[in-house]
Order: structure tokens, then sequence, then C-alpha cells
């Protein structure tokens, strides 16, 4: 009866209330009102006067943040700005951002051309070609030495600090890391440059004035990108562009503009455009050929001709590949310029200011990642720049930096700086109204969804956002905006530095609990990592093999007969279990079709399978991609091994073709194969043995049979839970390449006991000796250096784990002369507080050999780790270890010593650590032969013996 129903007395309300609502106003009316949560308002945004109950107006002197105080299980997140003008009760927190420049790979890629090398260097190098011909010539070895090459350039990226740049500080900032990260340059130097009354004034970092023609190169192997976006006054004088002239008659020079190019012609860039072509690598530009427009004005030449280019750009991958290319490899499509006569700028050139425009006219004349962009931040009132990167990257991937470009230049946000320096926008009511007409409903709990998946995934990065945790039980305010930008879980709360305790049932809730409805999307935990698609069905078993190649164009399918295995095998899981109709039984790759993201289909069923089932053959253990295959399902199940969720091995390998057992990778020798219950046949011949020879067509039914029946009892015996799909492409193989020997790495571990810790710190991560030791303990059950050890064996290495305090070595060898082993350090902070073990540290470092890495974990629920205690820690880190940190941070695996925060991020890392050092073992070790018996060197036979000596000279009896 509806009167029984209290969900049919709200839909009968509801109608009477709204009789021309339909089905789907319904559902979506209920949908939104689940969504709600009592302490959350309007996500439509919430002006001054519709605040909190418990918020407050602020004083106009902003008191000092108060430190962490106890939260509810969940809270709102504000974005602290300067000058609200109103107080919220709550926690101060960080919130890591996201990146400031869009496409930062694939700006990576487009500068590679600059990592071309100078043929002549400074230092010299055996000359191998020269010595050899020698040696043909002479038949004497004499080693021949010439100049080794080294990098190209000098670059100096001279940045505009007009007020109109200060919005693109981030980008700046994110930009000249790819290039720092490139190690194209031999240097990298970033100055300013001031546009004054007096004309253009060059600083270096700290401030100190620079001479303008320290920027000229006598050799031209000085690289200048200017970046500015020609929008303020000075830019429409000619001084700066005879600075620009006199740099680029001497060196290479590029003008880099953030703004999309439809808007350079309002600025002062509105000089002649032309397309120069380089005929030599590196050429400065006065060395530039191009074609004078032939609409230029006649006189506008300086007398003596003489036009300079410069290449503007704008700063996508696009235009930095087509100025590289140009510059580096005489590409013959050539790039963008402008053209800068000898007095500095065209009496023409006059600059068209940027015209204002409404809200209406953005819409309908702007890009439409940025009219998204732009409507998706007219939630908020006033936001930073960094909440504006991170919107678009989460909600809006596809925008570049001329997208964000448009919508600062727009006019339709009010650009302001904060006391920290921090460049905030805001939005008047008027425009605010008219940008969230075009904003959906939906849309505005798809901002805080996103937004709750980043703050969760808590990504490592600097430059964090300042916010707030909304508190209501906390005594002192906090200035921050109205409205919220995110929910934080409990669990993210913790992860955030707060400590949160559960909030006080009443009397009601104690006598009669309420059956709970399921949680909507925006109130789930933030701090729950997505997992597989919910259309993705997972696979009973994954097959892994190699693909045989085609021997010619009829040779047919090679690997027709892996897939008659795959199909028996799957009519038999569907048999032994209840696995339901429609349900995959197997997934093997040569079901996919070409375009359909294999990468990424491939990781997610290695992340969901119950059952990996390699197939064991000669080309299976040099195949690059079954390694893949196999260490991300190994990794996988080392994970699930940590927090005791499975214990038996999941892995049902097949014997495909016969191999010799002795020479199998160091990755795989503890899974059992040799099964003499499948019979004596297929262990001589392999399951393509049997199914090529009729007379064995039994001993292959009974064969497939069994090895499904083990297919089955290991998936029961695991039960395997499902993983995180990991990045295919950055996966590493499990197996060695052919022909190399054993590789040895030798993992060292530096970790105080349960009896060495300091009285304060808590010994839970500790235990008897530093081999126990398990910073993740709320991850995983099981010691670091255990599961490190794993994941290295699993990278078909030899591992020889010990304990810091017992070894006697010097920067990873006994004789600091000899070579040793990759050498990888696991170091725990709180080991630096023991003075002794901070000498033996230092005494290590300074005697660390190129090979000699180091990793850091510093788990962020680990409270200690974090506040003055872990900054104190953090700087004696620096003071002890300086030799192996700097070495380590120049690599892909910067993180591990900058603290490695989750145990997911450490097996992420350790792989890129082995790599880098074993790289710099086989790049920096001298093979040494060991000592042995001396040998004398035997004496050559004489090729001239003297004549016979005279018949009178000899001795008696032999004239």
């Amino acid at each position: 009866m509806p009167g029984d129903d209290p969900l049919a007395r709200l839909l009968t309300t509801l109608t009477a209330v709204a009789p021309d609502w339909g089905t789907t106003d319904l559902a979506d009316a209920l949908w939104l009102a689940a969504r709600i949560d009592g302490n959350t308002g309007d996500w439509s945004g919430r002006s001054a006067s519709d605040l909190p109950e418990d918020a407050s107006p602020a004083p106009e002197a902003a008191a000092p943040d108060t430190g962490p105080q106890p939260g509810a299980p969940a809270a709102d997140l504000h974005e602290r700005l300067t000058g609200t003008p109103v107080r919220i009760p709550g926690d101060a927190v960080a919130v890591p951002p996201a990146a400031a420049l869009p496409l930062a790979l694939e700006t990576g890629r487009a500068v590679r051309p600059w990592k071309r090398r100078w043929p002549h260097g400074r230092r010299s190098a055996l000359d191998i070609d020269a010595t050899v011909d020698g040696y043909a010539r002479s038949g004497e070895l004499l080693p021949v030495f010439g100049p080794a090459p080294e990098r190209w350039f000098d670059l100096t990226v001279v940045v505009d600090r007009s007020p109109a740049m200060r919005v693109w500080q981030e980008t700046v900032t994110d930009f000249a890391a790819v290039l720092d990260r490139l190690g194209a340059f031999r240097t990298l130097q970033i100055c300013d440059l001031l546009l004054t009354d007096g004309g253009p004034e060059l600083r270096d970092r700290q401030a100190e004035s620079m001479g303008h023609g320290r920027l000229r190169s006598a050799d031209g192997r000085r690289l200048v990108i200017v970046v500015s976006d020609c929008a303020a006054a000075g830019w429409r004088d000619a001084a700066v562009w005879r600075l620009l002239r006199e740099w680029a008659s001497s060196t290479p020079v590029a003008l880099l503009n953030p703004l999309p190019v439809k808007l350079w012609r309002r600025t002062g860039l509105d000089l002649p455009a032309v397309r120069v072509f380089s005929a030599t690598p590196g050429a400065v530009n006065a060395r530039l050929s191009f074609d004078l427009p032939p609409l230029l004005p006649e006189g506008e030449a300086a007398p003596d001709g003489g036009w300079q280019p410069v290449p503007v750009l704008s700063l996508s991958p696009h235009a930095l590949d087509r100025w590289s290319r140009t510059v580096m490899r005489r590409a013959p499509e050539g790039c963008g310029a402008v053209l800068v006569p000898s007095w500095g700028r065209p009496a023409s050139a006059v600059g068209r200011g940027a015209r204002p425009v409404t809200a209406d006219d953005f819409v309908r004349t702007a890009s439409a990642p940025a009219v998204r962009l732009a409507v998706l931040c007219s939630t908020f009132s006033r936001l930073s720049i960094r909440l504006l990167h991170l919107v678009r990257q989460e909600l809006v991937p596809e925008a570049s930096t001329a997208d964000i470009a448009e919508v600062l230049v727009s006019g339709l946000f009010a650009l302001g700086t904060g006391d920290d320096g921090t460049t905030e926008l805001s939005l008047s009511e008027p425009v605010r109204r008219q940008l969230q007409q075009h904003l959906a409903q939906h849309e505005m709990w798809r901002i805080n969804e996103a937004l709750n998946r980043h703050v969760a995934a808590l990504e490592s990065r600097s430059r964090q956002i300042p916010s707030m945790a909304h508190d209501r039980t906390a005594t002192a305010g906090i200035q921050a905006e109205i409205q919220a930008f995110a929910q934080a879980s409990r669990q993210t709360l913790e992860l955030l530095g707060l400590v949160t305790r559960e909030e006080p049932e009443t009397r009601e809730e104690r006598a009669e609990p309420t059956p709970a409805l399921p949680a909507a999307p925006a109130q789930r935990s933030a701090a729950t990592t997505r997992g597989p698609s919910q259309s993705h069905r997972p696979p009973y078993f994954y097959l892994s093999y190699a693909h045989t190649p085609q021997w010619g164009p009829d040779s047919g399918d090679p690997d027709h007969w892996v897939r008659v295995l795959f199909n028996d095998l799957c009519d038999h899981i569907m048999a032994l279990t209840d696995l339901p109709a429609g349900s995959p039984a197997g997934f093997m790759d040569r079901e996919m079709r070409s375009g359909e993201g294999w990468p990424e289909k491939l990781s997610e069923n290695l992340a969901t399978c119950r059952v990996f089932v390699p197939l064991f053959s000669p080309r299976y253990f040099s195949s690059e991609t079954c390694g893949r295959e196999w260490y991300a399902f190994h990794e996988r199940m080392l994970n699930a091994r940590t927090t005791g969720t499975a214990t038996a091995s999941p892995i049902v390998p097949a014997l495909w073709a016969p191999v010799d057992m002795s020479e199998l990778p160091d990755s795989v020798r503890h899974i059992h194969i040799e099964n003499l219950a499948l019979g004596r046949s297929y262990l001589n011949s392999g399951i393509y043995g049997l199914i090529k020879l009729s007379r064995l067509r039994d001993e292959y039914d009974e064969t497939v049979f069994g090895l499904a029946e083990r297919i089955v009892q290991a998936a029961g015996e695991s039960r395997l839970p499902p993983g995180l799909a990991r990045d295919y492409e950055s996966t590493p193989s499990a197996f060695k390449p052919r022909g190399t020997g054993p590789r040895h790495i030798r993992l060292t571990v530096l970790a105080p006991t349960r009896d060495s810790v300091p009285g304060h710190r808590d010994t839970g991560p500790y235990g008897d000796d530093a081999l126990d030791w398990n910073p993740y303990r709320a991850e995983s059950a099981r010691p670091l250096p255990v599961l490190a050890e794993e994941l290295i064996r699993s990278l078909d290495y030899r591992v020889t784990v010990s304990n810091f305090d017992d070894e006697e070595l010097t920067g990873g060898s006994r004789d600091p002369h000899e070579p040793s082993r990759p050498t990888i350090l696991l170091l725990d902070e709180w080991a630096l507080t023991d003075e002794e073990r901070r000498a033996r540290l230092k005494t290590f470092d300074a005697y660390a050999r190129p090979w000699v890495s180091a990793i850091v974990p510093r788990s962020r629920t680990d409270l200690q780790n974090h506040g003055q205690q872990g900054r104190r820690l953090a700087g004696e880190l620096e003071r002890v270890m300086p030799t192996i940190l700097q070495r380590t941070r120049r690599s892909d695996a910067r993180i591990a010593v900058n603290g490695v925060p989750t145990l997911k991020s450490f097996t992420r890392v350790l792989p890129q650590v082995v790599a880098y050092t074993t790289q710099q073992f086989l790049k920096n070790a001298e093979v040494r032969l060991p000592p042995g018996p001396h040998v004398p060197r035997p004496l050559l036979a004489d090729p001239y013996p003297p004549s016979d000596p005279p018949v009178g000279d000899a001795p008696d009896g032999e004239a």
C-alpha cells in the first residue's frame, strides 16, 4: 500500500507537486536527492550570503592556520584563498595539483632533435676506426684518440615577468622540467625578463641584474628560448625586439607564446610573418633562409636590407616539433617566424588590443575545449590557477595550452594574486549565471566525482593546492571559499594527514539501526582506486604464448594449433565449473582485432583472470611480450600475498614444445612444471607434438583434460582477487635478453630494529632485525625486504639481501678500486637518528659507485613521517647522502629517493631503479681479470741471426 511504503508516498507527493514530470524527471530527482550530503550545499554555487551555519565572517587580518584537528568520517574540501570574506571551521590540508603543462610526454618527444651531439667535443675518446686502420697499415696496435661527441647547446630560458604572465608560472615551470629531463643540453639556466620604462632588463634567479651580452655566444652553441605572451605594452616598443635581434645574430633564438595563434595579431607580435628553413644543423637565426612576404610595404626594410628572422612557436608539441626538426634536422617544411628589422620594430605594426567579449560571445567563438573548461569553472565564484589546471586535467583532458589561454585572456575571469603569489581567478555573478546556462545538472556532480578521484590518488607533486577539510567540531575557522571542490572520505583524510574519528551514534541509531541505501558515486570512498570497467567480464584463465612468425606468404596461420588448444581448454573449463552463460572461460590476445587498444585489454585481463597459463617453448623466453605478461601477473600475485588474500600459486604452466629445464630464467625456476601424471609423451614432445601426431591423439585429449583440471584446482586453491590494470607499455620483462649471463643485484637494508628506534617512534613497522622492516604495514602483512627480493627475482635477477649494519662495504665494494655488483640501498629515514649509522652512511655515500642507488619508503599512513619531524629527517638525509640522492634523481626513478608513499608506488618504482642501476654498472664498471700465476713472456727468435764466423775463428777441430 502507498501508505506503508515511504518511497511510494514520496512519489505520490512529487507527482502532485509537479504533475508535468515524467518518469525520467522523477528518477533524476531521486538520484540527485540520494547523492546530496546533508553537509554539502547546492553545487551550482553559493554566494557569500548563503554561508554554512558554522561559518563566520573573517576579520581583516587572517589568523594563522590551525594544526590538524579530529575530523568527521567524511568532509568537504574547500580551497584556501586570501581575501575570502568568511571562515569555515576545519583542518588545513594540502591537495596534490594537476600537471600545468598538457601533453607533457608529447612535448618531450617533440624536442628530441636537440639531443643531437656536437661531433667535436672538448674531451678525447678512443677512435676505434682510426686505431684499426693504423693497425692494418703498420701492424702495430697504437691507440688513436679523437674529440668525443658532446651535448650541443647550453640552454637559457628567458621568462617574461610581466603581470599578465603570472598565470603561466606553473606551466613554464613544468615546461622547464621537461627540458631538464630530456638531457639534451649541457646546462639549463632560467632568467627573468623585466620590461621597465628604461628598457628590457635581464635578471637571474637570485634577482641579480645580468648584462644583455651574456646570452650572446661566440661559437653559436647557446640556445635561447624566450617565453612571453607579448601582451605587455613593452612588446610594442622597439627596444625588446632589438634585444632579441642582437641575441639572434650569434645564437639560435625562439619566441615561445602560450596564447593561441589566432590571438597573436592582437599583441605585440604583429610583425611580418614568414617561413624559415635551415641549411645546416644548429644554425643561428642569421643563417636561416626565408622569402620576403609579397605584401611587405615598400621602405620597411632596413638600409642594409637586413631582416632578422625569429621563430615563433605556440606551446604545443606540433609547433615545437616543427621548429626542432627545422633547426637540427633541416626539415624541408620549415617553421613559422617573424621578421625583425635592424631598428627593432616596423612602423606599420601598431598592435590591435584584445576586444572585450561577453560570455555569450565567448561560447560562440571560442574553441570547444575552452568553452567546456570555462563552463565547468563557473561552479566556483573564485578559484586558483592550480584548481583550474586540476579541472582541466580531470574533466577536459583534450584541452591544450592554447585552450587554457583562450579562457584566461577572454576577459571573463578577473585575475588577482594571493599573499603566497598564487594566481587567483574570480567570476562576477552575471558572468557565472550566463555560463551556468550551458552547464547541465549532472555535469556539476561529474566535477565532484572527478576531483574526488584525483584527491584520493594523492600523486606526489610539488606546488600543492592549499585547502581545508570542513569539520563541524573544529574550534577555529580558516579562510576558505564557500564552494567545496571535492569530498574526502575517512581514508582519504587519513592519507592527507588528519586523524579522524567516528561520530558518536545517537540513541535512536543504537536502538533501531536503519538499513543503509547503496552509496551514491559521489559519496563513495574517494580513496578507492578505480578497478576494471563494469562491462568487462574477467576470464577464468589467461593463455600466454609466443607468437610464431610466418615464414612465407602462403604459410597460413602459424598459431592455428594454439587456437585449437585454447578452444579445447575452454570447453573443458565450462564443463568442470559453474561459470554462467556468456562468461569467458579463457582469454588469448589472438581474439582481438586491430584497432581495439590491445595493450589496455591485455592489462585488464591480466588484472582480472583467475589463473595464468604460460605455454613454455624456446621462443617463449625470448619474447618481450611474454616477459611483460609474466611480470604483470606475478606482481599481482605478490601483491595478493602481501595482504594475505592468496597463498597457493595461480600459475599453471604448460609445455608447448620441449625446453631445456636447466636453461629456464631465474624468474620462473620456482614454478613446477614436470608433472609426470600428464604422461611421458607430453614431457618428451610437448602439446605441439601430441596435437600434430595423429597416433598420439588420445594422449593429447588426456593431457588437455588434465591441464584443465589443474587450472580449476589452482583457481580454487589460490582464490586470487582482482587487481588493478597495469600500464602495459611501462611493464618490464621478466626474462633477460638471450645470450646474457646471470644478472646479480645486491639489496642492502638500513632500518632500525624494535630495540634501537627512538623512544617516541612507533615500533609497529619494526622487528628483531632490519630485514623485518615493514613500513607499509597498513597495506601488507609481509616485510618489505622480502617483497623486494621476490620482485627483483621476478625480473630474472639473482639477488642477495643483507643487513647494512652487518656489512663492511664501502660504496658497494670491499675494495674501493674493485667493481662490485649493482647495489640498491633500502633506507628508513629513522635510521638517521643514530649517530653511528649516520657516519657509516656518509662514508658509504662518499665512496658510492655510479651503480649504487637508493629507495626511501615514506608511508603516507605513517603520520610520524610527516610534519616537522618528517622534514627534519628529510633534511638530514640530504646532508648525509648527497651523492646517491642526486644521482638517482637524474634518472626516471627520482620518486625513489623523494619518499615512496604507498606499496603500489614501491612495486612500480623498484623495476625502474633496478634497470637504472644495472645500466650504470654496465656503463661504468671496468672488467678486471682475476689475479693468477705469473707467466714469463716468451723470448722471440732474432729475425736477423749473425752470419757464420770466419774459419780462423772456429774452435779447434771444427775447421
